[in-house]
């Protein structure tokens, strides 16, 4: 897989692929995916109008709340 066909978009990478780059080569991929994705998630609502944690969604008095 060539870094120019990624960086424009053509492949697919895993994370294991990823991880298996040099440093340089994978920042550029994951920073060209990300600025591609940018115009989706300021665009597309549904991607951001959501609450992540409700006050429903954490669970304090959980048996695996135990404190360190």
């Amino acid at each position: 897989m060539s870094t120019s066909s990624a960086t424009l978009g053509r492949v697919r990478w895993t994370a294991r692929e990823l991880r298996k780059l040099p440093a340089h080569e994978r920042d550029r991929i994951l920073e060209t995916a990300a600025t591609a994705a940018e115009g989706e998630y300021r665009a597309n609502r549904d991607l951001t109008s959501f609450e992540a944690f409700g006050k429903d969604d954490l669970h304090g008095d959980s048996a695996d709340s135990e404190t360190w």
